[in-house]
């Protein structure tokens, strides 16, 4: 009774000195004075049961550094986002701002603690953004034309919604100097999706596809263009364009493959309910998928900002632009990569786990 009662006091100290201490200091006891010592590529998140919340700890000793602190795991690639994390009073708030890496001593940006709001969207009047395409209608051409920049010039008119007033273009691309296209048909009432050169004619294996082909960002190296296609309800295939080429397996989870196709080009997919990690610049299994992988999400750590290959915000995605195929390389070699298991742990590409010493 009386460990329980000590117990209940320190927790309601710090409870009590949480709510009155500012993000910065808040930021800087908790986190930055305990991993100051360490580089913060070699920090990662460990999780807590009983905190419902995340720590880090030292990749090389497994020692845990910093008490459970944090709402979400949060990787240093160089620096790290605090989004609402850090509760201040256990409710909807925390503190939001950024942390910079060890190489910039761990100094911290525009921390401060923040409350969720509401926003009502400010939309303007239709006047200002409805644009009319019907000038652009030119049936003297039986696919589509683009400017300088690879902006839609005119298209032919089986192309155009004339009671939307749009055409059905909905992604103009370029490769080897020729541009391509993924449009909407409407045949007998049924819409479906093809992908087109500029001349209009359609591609083998893409003429009526009923969901949206999503186009995988394009290497220096590659001779080709890929797709992800919807062969079934939550099945998937990776289908070439010019070569007509099928990737071996078929994908029954696809979420988040895109999202470090810029950066190291590795995706996290899932064949017959098997998990994998498909090395996108080489189309091959790095990690082939196998019942007893574990594993949903992929993350890394850095010292120094990986290279991008486009002058936009570290969250933009731009598919349309070419990745050097050495710059992606390159970015392996400077980062340490890891996959998220159902247990909140940690893999890294060669399945070593990494977990924290009791």
């Amino acid at each position: 009774m009386k460990n329980y009662l000590l117990g209940l006091c320190s927790f309601l100290s710090v409870a009590v000195w949480a709510q009155n201490v500012s993000c910065e200091e808040k930021v800087k006891t908790l986190l930055i004075d305990k991993i100051k010592d360490y580089l913060s590529n070699q920090l990662i998140p460990y999780y807590s049961e009983d905190d419902s919340k995340w720590g880090y700890f030292d990749r090389k000793s497994k020692r845990k550094i910093t008490e459970p602190i944090l709402r979400d795991a949060a990787f240093f690639h160089p620096h790290i986002n605090l989004y609402y994390s850090l509760e201040t009073n256990g409710q909807e708030n925390g503190c939001t701002g950024k942390i910079m890496g060890s190489k910039e001593n761990y100094q911290l940006e525009n921390i401060y603690e923040s409350d969720y709001q509401i926003y009502e969207a400010m939309i303007p009047p239709e006047s200002m953004v409805k644009k009319s395409f019907k000038d652009k209608v030119d049936s003297a051409i039986g696919g589509f034309e683009v400017d300088e920049k690879g902006k839609l010039t005119t298209f032919n008119p089986k192309f155009y919604n004339a009671e939307k007033d749009q055409p059905n273009i909905f992604d103009i691309f370029q490769f080897k100097n020729n541009h391509y296209a993924t449009v909407s048909i409407k045949d007998n009432n049924e819409s479906f999706y093809q992908v087109i050169n500029q001349k209009g004619e359609t591609f083998s294996g893409f003429e009526r596809l009923k969901n949206y082909p999503h186009r995988k960002q394009s290497y220096s190296h590659e001779n080709d263009l890929w797709f992800l296609i919807a062969t079934s309800e939550n099945q998937f295939v990776f289908k070439s364009l010019f070569e007509g080429k099928q990737f071996a397996d078929t994908f029954d989870n696809t979420d988040n493959w895109e999202n470090f196709a810029q950066t190291i080009g590795y995706a996290v997919m899932s064949t017959n309910n098997k998990k994998g990690v498909l090395d996108l610049t080489t189309m091959k299994w790095k990690v082939k998928p196998v019942a007893s992988n574990d594993f949903w999400y992929l993350n890394y750590s850095s010292l120094e900002p990986l290279a991008i290959n486009y002058d936009k915000d570290e969250y933009s995605y731009n598919p349309t632009i070419i990745i050097p195929t050495e710059m992606i390389k390159k970015n392996r070699k400077n980062t340490h990569i890891y996959l998220q298991n159902s247990k909140n742990s940690f893999y890294d590409l060669k399945m070593k786990l990494y977990e924290p010493k009791d």
